[in-house]
């Protein structure tokens, strides 16, 4: 599979290359800081920016999936509008390219997954985060205009360590509450996306990413 990687400096996307190139897939790595990528064998390393849709769309040319993991972290400047400013370009030259699988990396705790929460995670939707998060929900509601092969995921908190257990994925529609704070490796959803950008019976689902008890 050739794939191409948005946000592969980051957390889940470097994660992403990682986990790619092990499985023998063909990488593109679409970063503004090429030099912070380390050179391996297997994947191709673009310059862009993610609202320029000439290059993207020259980028994502010949490939079967996108996985887009781009976003904010907390304390970031405002205006907080990174996704709705990006999403609508990104999703055009993905159409332009004829993209095979475009999966969008957003997060538990956007949009309608808020109200799943646990008081605890509530509170930190609500505060630490809320600007980004309300910045993720509004963009997100061009995905089913898109006339993409989509995927939207929501990941539950993430850590940096080793693979763990096998991680859980569930239509939104099936989840009514997730307790506590469940909480994945980076590592264990690099690999799920992975599964979900092969996986064509996924198409136009909005989907958790948790443990095995992390949901209800």
């Amino acid at each position: 599979m050739k794939l191409v990687v948005l946000g592969a400096n980051g957390h889940v996307g470097a994660h992403v290359v990682t986990e790619a190139l092990l499985r023998g897939h063909q990488v593109v790595a679409y970063v503004r800081h090429p030099d912070a990528v380390q050179p391996r064998d297997g994947l191709t390393v673009v310059q862009g920016s993610v609202e320029d849709e000439l290059a993207m769309t020259d980028a994502f040319t010949g490939a079967d999936a996108v996985i887009t993991a781009i976003g904010l972290r907390p304390g970031a400047k405002k205006p907080i509008n990174l996704m709705q400013r990006a999403l609508p370009v990104i999703t055009a030259a993905a159409k332009k390219a004829a993209v095979g699988r475009f999966v969008l990396v957003s997060a538990f705790g956007v949009a309608e997954t808020a109200a799943m929460g646990s008081p605890i995670a509530k509170l930190i939707f609500a505060t630490l985060v809320g600007a980004i998060f309300r910045d993720k929900t509004l963009s997100e509601k061009i995905m089913p205009s898109t006339g993409l092969n989509w995927t939207t995921v929501y990941p539950v908190n993430l850590k940096e360590a080793p693979h763990g257990p096998k991680a859980v994925v569930k239509p939104l529609a099936d989840v009514a509450k997730v307790p506590g704070i469940p909480t994945l490796t980076f590592a264990t959803v690099a690999a799920t996306l992975l599964d979900i950008a092969a996986d064509q019976n996924m198409s136009g689902l909005r989907v958790l990413i948790t443990t095995d008890k992390g949901w209800k």
